[in-house]
């Protein structure tokens, strides 16, 4: 699977997709657990604490989890992930 990151989150990784093996069953938090693992630098930014920092958003073919349940849902096959960190600026 594919996970787009976008903005600030994109020098922590090096590049703007990250590819994970995933496996039936698995969980937007396994799936974010896997992809702090291999960048460390990522943790503080997409959590506080134990929880999905506010600010940031984590969406699923288009819409954000936080509205499909959470953290804990499975990831269905062929999905698009995409994370996405505040982002300010303009005029």
């Amino acid at each position: 699977m594919q996970i787009r990151l976008y903005a600030t989150l994109r020098p922590i990784v090096g590049k703007s997709t990250v590819t994970l093996d995933t496996k039936p069953g698995d969980t937007v938090q396994s799936m974010l657990d896997e992809l702090i693992t291999r960048h460390p630098g990522l943790r503080e930014k997409l959590f506080r604490g134990d929880e999905l920092h506010p600010s940031i958003h984590v969406f699923l073919n288009g819409r954000d989890v936080r509205y499909l349940g959470g953290l804990e849902i499975p990831i269905p096959e062929e999905t698009e992930i995409c994370i996405f960190p505040p982002v300010g600026g303009g005029l």
